[in-house]
């Protein structure tokens, strides 16, 4: 069987990639074994991999259609055999050129939206996201701010998100030129923790949790105030567009900025 080559941790690694790009973990399966027998039958491919023959048949029909199978018919019936995983750079290129062309259309239909609600629509409005996929969406708008973002930090950003996105969101900020304020009650911070960030860009104060004890995350910027919870009870954030919130919410951080204490980013 395939586990005698491949083990259930290598297993998950590998479906948990090809699964990105839309394959079935148990399609994965079937696209290991086949590697592993070489040009086989669906027939000897549902024995090897304990797969139903009608299963097998469907994700065969769904790796020929990703370029990592090919079928040859003979007198006898049809051979499956496995092609090289490098047949996905054509998928992932479609991939980007599709993701590309939905990033230029997002302005015109988010103006077109906007005609929809009203010209006239609320100046003042709120917004809740849930569960982790919202967490993620709230910090990806925190990348949008305009110049520059404050943020009463409960700890950094990888310790709420899986650290791929917490990096792809720093690097955003750096493509953006953004200027972040975080205060903190933390005393030390490593580059390691923010990394990639611009030292420049980037700064940091401790306050004392006896002047004020920051037990919910909240960031500041544009016309927003987003109040985060990454508790995993709750993992919920709420967002709120109100320019008369924010510029109150904003005096408060610089008043309680300036009287906290620079960290030195230690590396």
């Amino acid at each position: 069987m395939l586990m005698h080559m491949v083990s259930t941790e290598q297993l998950k690694v590998v479906q948990k990639y090809l699964q990105v790009l839309g394959i079935e973990p148990e399609a994965t399966l079937a696209y290991l074994e086949l590697t592993k027998l070489g040009p086989s039958s669906a027939l000897q491919l549902a024995k090897a991999t304990n797969i139903s023959r009608t299963q097998v048949y469907r994700h065969l029909e769904e790796l020929q259609a990703k370029g990592l199978v090919s079928a040859e018919q003979l007198s006898y019936g049809t051979l499956f055999r496995t092609l090289s995983l490098e047949n996905l750079e054509a998928l992932i290129a479609n991939r980007e050129a599709e993701t590309a062309a939905v990033k230029r259309n997002l302005g015109s239909m988010t103006e077109l939206m906007q005609q929809l609600a009203g010209a006239s629509g609320p100046k003042a409005t709120t917004q809740h996201y849930y569960g982790l996929a919202g967490l993620k969406q709230v910090n990806w708008n925190l990348t949008k701010a305009d110049k520059e973002f404050r943020v009463f930090e409960v700890a950094h950003l990888s310790q709420h998100l899986d650290k791929a996105f917490a990096r792809r969101c720093r690097e955003r900020c750096m493509e953006q030129e953004l200027i972040s304020y975080d205060l903190t009650n933390a005393t030390s911070v490593t580059a390691e923790e923010l990394e990639p960030f611009e030292p420049k860009r980037a700064f940091l104060r401790h306050i004392d949790p006896e002047v004020l004890r920051i037990n919910f995350e909240t960031y500041i910027y544009n016309d927003v105030v987003t109040l985060v919870d990454y508790s995993k009870e709750q993992q919920l954030a709420l967002e709120i567009h109100h320019p008369g919130l924010k510029a109150m919410m904003q005096q408060l951080f610089d008043a309680m900025w300036a009287t906290a204490t620079p960290l030195e980013i230690q590396r």
